[in-house]
């Protein structure tokens, strides 16, 4: 076994998680091997990610089409951090600008949604919908249902 993450969504699941990483700490350790165990935050799930992505498809179409998806990603993931940064709760995981003495100007890297947290994805979702109405977006299909699906587990 090379690595193994249990995930624990709530509580009750807390005390069964933590059992089942002892037993196998211990059987790898019985067995001479070294281990190592990580705890963190749950990143993002692919379905937050396939929502994201169908939201600034349709963001993209309405109202930016002279740019390429890519740039309009950047762009909405620029302006999310900015907000959450505002608002007291910057990225776990934010931006950098570092100056070029060559090009005599500042170089931005944009916060990557690869290392999102769970909580930062939904977070965007809820910015990109907000956004998207205030710029009279005509949601398509996709993002419609990812959109209510987020809702109903958000609800849950």
């Amino acid at each position: 076994m090379n690595s193994l993450e249990i995930a624990i969504h709530n509580e009750t699941q807390l005390r069964p998680g933590a059992a089942r990483m002892w037993q196998l700490a211990c059987e790898i350790v019985k067995s001479g091997k070294q281990c190592s165990i990580w705890v963190g935050e749950m990143s993002k799930s692919r379905s937050q990610e396939a929502k994201y992505h169908a939201m600034i498809k349709d963001i993209h179409r309405c109202a930016f089409r002279g740019n390429t998806f890519e740039g309009v990603k950047a762009l909405m993931v620029a302006e999310f951090a900015e907000e959450m940064k505002q608002a007291g709760t910057p990225l776990t995981h934010p931006g950098e600008t570092v100056y070029s003495h060559k090009l005599k100007e500042w170089v931005t890297v944009r916060p990557s949604t690869r290392r999102f947290r769970k909580a930062e994805a939904a977070a965007f979702i809820e910015f990109l919908y907000a956004l998207g109405t205030e710029l009279n977006v005509i949601w398509g299909e996709p993002a419609l249902a990812a959109y209510a699906e987020y809702r109903e587990a958000r609800a849950a």
